[in-house]
């Protein structure tokens, strides 16, 4: 199976690539490309040196495992490149929007790990809107399509604990750092059924940036979450 990591800088890529590169019959390239209000390669050169992650980055270079694009994803001339490594699996790590073409460039799709629990949970601080309603927080790890979380095929999703998690800043992170993690479970899965899903079939809501006023709510449900495992009944 080749997989690539859809991403706007090398170090952003480093820990998925290690997750996945330890697969057996996987082969893992890390597909660099700018961003559309980037200025140009100079600029997103200047960023990467200024990264940490360099010695890792640049070896992953020396073996030929990234592949650079000078023009967005969307652009003509990076999806006619796409079509032609002939990738099965595409991982999002960028901040780019997919559109139809890029994504059909990936025999199976673009995979996103969405730091929510689909199909209830779509679209904008979702985590936080959980722990509003008192739901658990999670990730699902599903093929997206060119809307907001509305691709149709789940291939896994998980509930974790944010109970350790002392502000509504740090659950969220440790949601975004587990995707390397989900990202390899799901490959797994799509290497002994590429077509058993879960299927996003649209009866959740979609959600919308929290206000300040809920955000207090999220927070306070959070350290109950806290008080509740530091002191079990």
């Amino acid at each position: 199976m080749r997989i690539g990591i859809l991403a706007n800088s090398l170090p952003g890529a480093l820990k998925i690539y290690d997750e996945a590169r330890g697969l057996p019959g996987v082969e893992v390239l890390v597909l660099l490309a700018p961003l559309a209000t980037d200025g140009g390669w100079s600029e997103h050169v200047a960023r990467f040196v200024a990264k940490s992650g360099r010695g890792k980055s640049l070896k992953l270079i020396s073996r030929r495992a990234v592949v650079r694009f000078r023009k967005p994803l969307q652009d003509p001339d990076t999806i006619s490149r796409l079509r032609e490594l002939n990738l099965d699996v595409g991982l999002h790590k960028s901040g780019s929007i997919y559109s139809s073409d890029t994504i059909g460039c990936f025999r199976l799709g673009i995979l996103n790990a969405h730091i929510g629990l689909l199909p209830k949970y779509r679209g904008r601080s979702v985590m936080e809107w959980s722990l509003v309603q008192g739901d658990p927080a999670g990730i699902s790890v599903f093929f997206v399509d060119a809307g907001i979380d509305t691709g149709e095929r789940i291939v896994l999703s998980e509930t974790v604990d944010l109970s350790h998690c002392q502000t509504i800043a740090e659950a969220k992170q440790y949601l975004f750092d587990c995707d390397a993690r989900l990202y390899r479970r799901a490959i797994e899965k799509l290497q002994q059924d590429e077509k058993s899903f879960q299927p996003n079939d649209g009866s959740g809501q979609r959600y919308y940036v929290m206000s300040k006023l809920f955000e207090e709510v999220a927070r306070k449900n959070l350290t109950i979450r806290q008080s509740a495992i530091g002191n079990p009944k």
